[in-house]
């Protein structure tokens, strides 16, 4: 899929056919950005057929959310001992009309770094996020019911529980500052959205309290809101953040469906509440399968080099792992949730922690072969698998507006979320 994004860098003149990133310093302005759009408008027009001609595969694959999750180099050479392919987004295309240089080169050197990972087909670098881009339609939101409907009652509680409401102030040169001073507090009229045990990539959710007077809106920055106007405004802001949330899930969680990927996010907060919408007849066990925790027991590998050879030579040690990882998701699926954390950990122990060991042993062999960074420091590795959950609440918030702001994929069904793999991850790969 990816091979397509590297033949247009090399016919746009942005890198080498050797992977090799151009000296863009050298170029005018005007070159730069001829070239940058020769590259994102090819992107973009192509994509979507390859989406649709994409072929599914039988092994554990990851999409990585564009907001829940953040993509640095020694993340995706672990997860490449984990999954057969990662997809990620393309840091050189968004809806954004513009990109800055400093973007620009460290797209272009993310490319360069992992070219040959790309060519082999373990990193898929695909313009996830230009599929949530904002739709033009519907340029003024209103709801009758501050957006209630638009929040599946399975989570409803749970995310107003965990959301965290903070104040926001206008200095004098513009700029919006978020204040440690919780929103009920003062009342102002411009508040930023959170959530407990949260990671969001796009950071501040900003909202203001907005008027319409003939037509237009206006926002009084110095004002300050009666507490009962406040309140409903407060509730009807976190569901909008949620909604907003949701559909940015629906969208990325269905191209890794279409494509044989699995949803994978690094926040905790969007781990429980998806759980907490799955498939009524499924244990509270088996949906959040926390089944491979494998702390201080994996290995970090510094150098592309070193994932080519170790996939080429032990191939079939890495697809048994592979595939063992999916038969612990199934094996734990129904477990009744008072035996799951014991099935889980014997599963672990028993099918995972041996094959952790043989990669392990695998990394040190190659990096005696002489292969600089071969082998780093260890990696705390964490996951929880959802192992068959149907995740009803998306199609479900999908169905009212999908038309409208999530042209780019159709809605999901039940049948393409269950192809036997996780319907969704959470993990988290951090070096110790």
């Amino acid at each position: 899929m990816s091979n397509l994004a590297l033949d247009l860098l090399v016919d746009a003149g942005l890198i080498t056919s050797s992977g090799k990133v151009v000296d863009i310093s050298a170029l005018s302005d005007s070159e730069v950005s001829s070239r940058i759009s020769q590259y994102s408008n090819a992107r973009i027009e192509m994509v979507s057929s390859e989406v649709e001609t994409y072929h599914d595969s039988k092994w554990l694959n990851a999409l990585f959310s564009t907001s829940s999750s953040k993509i640095s180099r020694g993340k995706l050479l672990s997860s490449a001992l984990l999954y057969d392919s990662i997809m990620i987004d393309d840091p050189l295309v968004s809806s954004s009309s513009t990109i800055n240089y400093e973007k620009l080169k460290k797209g272009l050197e993310l490319f360069s770094w992992a070219f040959e990972m790309v060519r082999a087909g373990y990193i898929k670098i695909v313009p996830i996020s230009y599929f949530n881009r904002p739709s033009n339609d519907i340029p003024l939101l209103h709801s009758d019911d501050a957006f209630r409907s638009s929040i599946p009652e399975k989570i409803h509680d749970f995310i107003h529980e965990n959301a965290t409401l903070k104040s926001v102030v206008q200095d004098k040169n513009g700029h919006m500052l978020v204040l440690k001073e919780g929103a009920e507090i003062s009342r102002r009229t411009a508040l930023n959205v959170s959530f407990k045990n949260d990671y969001w990539n796009p950071g501040v959710s900003l909202y203001l309290f907005q008027t319409l007077e003939n037509g237009k809106t206006t926002w009084d920055k110095e004002g300050f809101l009666n507490k009962e106007k406040f309140e409903y405004w407060a509730y009807q802001t976190i569901n909008q953040s949620m909604r907003a949330r949701l559909i940015g899930i629906y969208n990325e969680s269905h191209l890794a469906s279409v494509t044989g990927h699995t949803y994978v996010t690094e926040s905790s907060f969007e781990s429980e509440f998806m759980a907490m919408s799955g498939d009524s007849n499924c244990s509270t066990g088996s949906i959040s399968a926390k089944f491979l925790n494998a702390n201080d027991s994996f290995i970090n590998i510094d150098s592309p080099k070193t994932i080519l050879e170790l996939r080429d030579k032990y191939s079939v040690a890495f697809e048994r792992f592979n595939y063992s990882l999916q038969s612990v998701t199934e094996e734990l699926s129904g477990i009744e949730a008072d035996k799951f954390e014991k099935k889980a950990e014997n599963l672990f122990h028993k099918e995972i922690m041996p094959q952790v060991d043989e990669i392990r042993d695998n990394v040190n062999s190659i990096s005696s072969s002489g292969i600089k960074g071969a082998l780093g420091s260890l990696v705390g590795l964490s996951a929880a698998i959802a192992s068959g959950s149907s995740l009803p609440l998306i199609p479900a918030l999908m169905s009212s507006f999908s038309a409208g702001l999530t042209e780019g994929f159709p809605a999901i069904s039940q049948q393409q979320r269950l192809k036997n793999r996780p319907a969704y991850i959470w993990h988290r790969v951090t070096k110790t």
